[in-house]
């Protein structure tokens, strides 16, 4: 998780570093560096998830070629958690709460959040190779395949539930 943020404060310009320097300001650009890096561990999540999604679209010819309707039916099921997955990722908060927000987040739950977004990479790498699982799959086991794949969507769907509860300080 750290070492996120620091790659982020390293890469501060000039006037970034300058500002880290005024006392009364230097909290507030830390989080602000915080919330950018946990903006781009996200940002690094959606470019891992995108490719993947429309891997998994360009199996529905085959798909439609079995004949199945059941399978049809169980990939149109696994493609609305993917889409819904991918929503819920892409518009995701950040770790702001303004002056009147009843819920304040501190550089602490910021940690936590980035450090919880950094696990979320090993999720999204088992989704990206159950993906590739259902597009090598011959026709015969693609039930099991987009199974599969549902449960790690579902499963990544539960850790972006828990990562609000994240950045509302209930789990630690």
């Amino acid at each position: 998780m750290s070492h996120v943020y620091e790659e982020v404060k390293r890469h501060t310009e000039l006037l970034e570093k300058l500002e880290l320097a005024i006392p009364g300001y230097r909290g507030y650009k830390e989080k602000e560096l915080r919330r950018e890096a946990d903006r781009l561990v996200r940002q690094h999540l959606l470019d891992k998830l995108r490719p993947a999604q429309r891997n998994l679209k360009s199996v529905m010819p085959a798909i439609a070629a079995t004949g199945d309707s059941g399978l049809a039916q169980l990939y149109n099921q696994v493609q609305a958690v993917f889409d819904r997955v991918v929503a819920k990722l892409r518009t995701a908060g950040y770790g702001y709460s303004g002056f009147f927000d009843a819920v304040k987040i501190r550089e602490a739950e910021l940690d936590r959040m980035l450090e919880f977004d950094w696990g979320l990479v090993e999720a999204v790498n088992r989704i990206v190779k159950a993906v590739d699982a259902v597009a090598k799959s011959e026709p015969s086991k693609l039930a099991e395949a987009l199974s599969a794949l549902r449960s790690e969507l579902l499963a990544f769907e539960d850790l972006l539930a828990k990562r609000e509860e994240v950045i509302k300080g209930v789990l630690a």
